[in-house]
């Protein structure tokens, strides 16, 4: 049989488990895919400890990301056949114990197949649309970011990060990367910042920004840590900045400092790709301009670690030690390019 990674009850990865399940038949309009590689995102934590707005129901499988070679299709299915390469979009489920990508198959509706980039490996076809698309919804769709204009990126070289990084270049704006990790700058630097600048934790680096800026202060903040960081860089908005959040690493709600944004007509925007991705032409939308990017030489994903399907729990420890600059992969038994 065919195994998987499992969660059992609540809690950190140590209770997630690899172990054999039956092979799953793909029902109407969905597809089944032998997965080569699949990728580890911060949301899976906090699906694994129930802080997740998304439903789990226990024991289930969990992921989002994954490559792997089409080998079995559900009635009314007519994008793919069999034999063909894939990747997946993260997408919002209600049967979390059917769609989960990690493990050796995946079950996923066809709608949330996307191309496999040419010329890139299993590893990297697995690392492209959360990153991507998250950036895109949010720099762009969102926040009409645009040529001249400046976005804050934290916590940035996660592979979110990378990808904002990225998406603001292509679209002409500068990216100003924040970490908290003097030894991230160099790298956050190669793969395309404007401007790196080191926080600490409760320090208002504000007056970094605007120097930056030319005083102006920033046109969008990306911002996945939450709690008090806001605090730290409300200061630091121009005339009606977003402020796009999309996590907690702090483990807590924003606190979101209403007098600084309201004196700069601000709007904090609570934000998730899977509100995007749910409608056909948004998602359409979003991988063509991912594709175009990817083929014009502007995207492509940085893999941080490879781990392979027992080391499941080990990739998860390594990305909760927040050490990782790209994405971490877990390549199944029998995966290759």
């Amino acid at each position: 049989m065919p195994k998987v990674v499992h969660v059992e009850k609540l809690g950190g990865p140590e209770h997630l488990t690899v172990r054999d399940v039956p092979l799953t038949e793909p029902g109407p309009g969905e597809v089944r895919l032998k997965i080569l590689a699949f990728a580890l995102n911060r949301a899976d934590i906090l699906y694994i400890t129930g802080q997740h707005y998304t439903e789990l129901k226990l024991p289930s499988r969990i992921g989002s990301e994954a490559s792997g070679i089409v080998d079995a299709i559900g009635p009314g299915v007519t994008r793919v056949k069999v034999g063909d390469r894939a990747s997946t979009v993260p997408f919002y489920t209600t049967q979390s114990e059917r769609h989960g990508v990690q493990g050796e198959f995946a079950i996923v509706p066809e709608g949330y197949l996307a191309p496999w980039p040419d010329n890139f490996s299993a590893e990297e076809a697995c690392s492209v649309w959360m990153q991507y698309l998250t950036a895109y919804y949010a720099l762009v769709s969102v926040g009409q970011l645009s040529a001249g204009k400046s976005a804050v990126i934290a916590a940035a070289a996660s592979s979110a990060g990378i990808g904002a990084i990225h998406t603001a270049k292509a679209v002409g704006a500068m990216a100003i990367a924040t970490t908290r990790q003097p030894s991230k700058v160099d790298f956050l630097r190669s793969v395309g910042a404007d401007h790196v600048i080191v926080t600490e934790k409760g320090v208002d680096f504000s007056p970094a920004i605007r120097a930056v800026t030319d005083g102006k202060g920033a046109d969008l903040v990306f911002d996945p840590v939450s709690g008090s960081f806001p605090l730290d860089y409300c200061n630091g908005l121009n005339w009606e900045a977003k402020v796009l959040n999309y996590g907690q690493l702090e483990d807590q709600d924003p606190i979101i400092p209403i007098l600084p944004l309201t004196r700069v007509k601000a709007t904090f925007h609570p934000y998730s790709m899977f509100n995007h991705v749910m409608f056909p032409g948004e998602l359409a939308e979003g991988i063509a301009f991912v594709m175009h990017n990817i083929r014009g030489g502007r995207f492509r994903p940085i893999i941080d670690k490879v781990f392979n399907l027992e080391g499941t729990c080990e990739a998860y420890h390594h990305m909760l030690g927040n050490s990782q600059c790209g994405k971490i992969v877990v390549r199944t038994a029998d995966g290759s390019n």
